[in-house]
């Protein structure tokens, strides 16, 4: 496992509340291995959509060191 940065940290909430309703839409019931391609295809570009805009909305927050 990677240790994650503290920006990587906070950002982590946002991708669980992007992540939510994908999940609701999909059943919290199923396990991964009754997902489909699609299903799977979605979580990772909403998860990956949301830790990004987290990204850019935390560093946009930090005082630039020079």
């Amino acid at each position: 496992m990677v240790d994650f940065t503290e920006e990587e940290t906070q950002a982590l909430p946002a991708v669980m509340r992007a992540l939510a309703p994908e999940m609701e839409h999909i059943g919290w019931d199923r396990t991964l291995s009754q997902l489909t391609r699609g299903d799977m295809h979605r979580l990772i570009v909403v998860t990956i959509e949301a830790f990004r805009a987290e990204m850019v909305e935390i560093a946009s927050q930090s005082e630039v060191p020079f």
